[in-house]
Order: structure tokens, then sequence, then C-alpha cells
């Protein structure tokens, strides 16, 4: 079976309201609440879709990160040594500072903290608007080997859905609908009257 994508879903949708404008034997009222339930049905499966996505990219985000920044399976003093690092980086909220601090920690050969503030910096890369300002210590970190910078690149190039003017997952709202609010749109496709035929298939 193939797997459904916003624009099957979208297409679904159109092809049922095309038919549905076209049926003679429909009250306006009864096509209204056919055409209720299609976009209800086709906002239904978006959703879902844009849930699976996401759940996806972060599982996919969360393993790129795990490889780049490494397991903290050490044990003993090291394990010790990287929890520090790890308090000390999540303290660094001025990202100049945090600069700073990776360089030292580079030229003093301290793993544990440059990980750890690259890590640190990564996280915050990802707000809105000022996480730019972390991004040139993701990328220092990603250049201290080709495998860092491969995983890096992968990971930069991941787009997570439903952002950054993706649209994908959006669909507009037929004229018959229009003037409704999402509420009232869900009281019509409730309704207890049957409308035979109104299904996709109808289409």
């Amino acid at each position: 079976m193939t797997k459904a994508t916003p624009e099957s879903v979208r297409a679904e949708r159109d092809r049922a309201l095309a038919t549905l404008r076209g049926r003679r034997d429909l009250t306006p009222q009864a096509r209204q609440v056919a055409i209720a339930r299609a976009q209800l049905a086709a906002e239904q499966k978006l959703s879902a879709l844009l849930q699976d996505d996401t759940e996806r990219f972060n599982r996919q985000r969360n393993f790129l990160e795990r490889k780049l920044f490494g397991g903290d399976d050490s044990t003993g003093y090291n394990a010790l040594s990287a929890r520090d690092a790890r308090e000390k980086a999540a303290k660094l909220d001025d990202p100049r500072e945090a600069q700073a601090a990776f360089q030292r920690a580079q030229r003093a050969g301290d793993s544990d903290m440059v990980k750890a503030i690259a890590a640190h910096a990564a996280d915050l890369a990802q707000t809105p608007i000022v996480g730019a300002a972390w991004q040139p210590i993701v990328s220092a970190y990603s250049e201290t080997s080709p495998a860092k910078a491969d995983t890096y690149q992968e990971l930069a190039n991941l787009k997570q859905p439903n952002t950054g003017g993706d649209w994908q997952y959006a669909i507009d709202t037929p004229s018959e609908l229009g003037k409704l609010a999402a509420h009232q749109v869900e009281q019509l496709a409730s309704s207890d009257l049957t409308v035979y035929g109104d299904g996709p298939q109808a289409a």
C-alpha cells in the first residue's frame, strides 16, 4: 500500500470536493456537511503525517547529535569529569564567553569541556534569531575531524517539518466553509445528517 503524503491527502480532498459540488441530489446543507467531513478528514490525516514526520526528524537529529558529540559511556573519574564539564557548559549563556571558554579548552586539551560546550552551543543554535551567534562554536567543533564534519553537515541539512516556510502540511479551506470557525466545521462534520456517497470513494 502506498504511503500517504501531504500531496496525496490534498488531492484526495480535492477529488471529494469536485464530486460533492457536482452532485445535484444534495441540498445545500447536505453538501456543506459532506464538505466539512471531507475537510476535517484531510486535516486529521495531515496532522498525523506531520506528527510522524516530526518524530522521524527528532529521531534522526538525536542520532546525529549522539554521533557528533559522542555517547556517555565513561565510568569513574572520566564520568565525573564529563558531568562536571556539562554542568559548567550549561551555565554559559553568552556566546562570546562560550567561544572563549571553548578555545581555552581546546588549547588545554580538555576534550570533555570542548565536547560539552559544543553540545551546549548546538542546543542553543536551534533557537530562532539568537541561535546564529552559537553556530560558530558548533562549526569549529565539527572541523576537528572529517567524520565530525560529515555528521555536522548532515545535521545542518536536516529540516524540521512545518517550520521555515514549509507549508506542505497546510490545506486551504473550501469556500463553502470559509466563514466558519474550526469548531463550527467540527460540529458540521459530526452532524447526524446522513449523506450517501460522501466518502473518498465517491470521488
